[in-house]
């Protein structure tokens, strides 16, 4: 296993950069494509190995993924507590939005992460018949 900081960098400069523009300006759920275009450059980056585009390939996108939507819960707080105080929640305003950057946190690590890795072996896989 090795770790290629290009491969890593670009990965997650890729998967961040179309999660918040996704978000911004393309139609809903396309920013989910930025974690496997991610992916799919650090396993083409990286030597013909699977298990280096796994990891170069999703704990990158999972960390984008990690950053990416626990900014969005904490951007839009008030939101939720809005549809919150709607549904007849009562608790801190304070614990509502941790604990929704918590779960969004996990959430976002693993959906990019397993996005990413399936990005990483698309990219090794066409490197690989690239060769022959």
């Amino acid at each position: 296993m090795n770790l290629n900081w290009i491969a890593i960098g670009a990965a997650f400069l890729v998967t961040i950069v179309i999660s918040f523009v996704s978000g911004l300006y393309l139609p809903k759920n396309v920013g989910l494509i930025g974690p496997v275009i991610g992916g799919l450059i650090a396993g083409y980056i990286v030597d013909g190995n699977y298990t280096n585009g796994i990891i170069n390939g999703g704990i990158p996108a999972g960390i984008a993924g990690l950053i990416y939507l626990t900014t969005v819960v904490l951007l839009f707080g008030s939101q939720i507590v809005a549809i919150a105080s709607m549904v007849g929640y009562k608790g801190s305003v304070e614990t509502l939005i941790i604990s929704a950057a918590i779960a969004a946190a996990f959430t976002g690590f693993a959906m990019y992460f397993v996005l990413g890795l399936i990005g990483g072996i698309i990219g090794v896989a066409i490197k690989e018949m690239n060769k022959n």
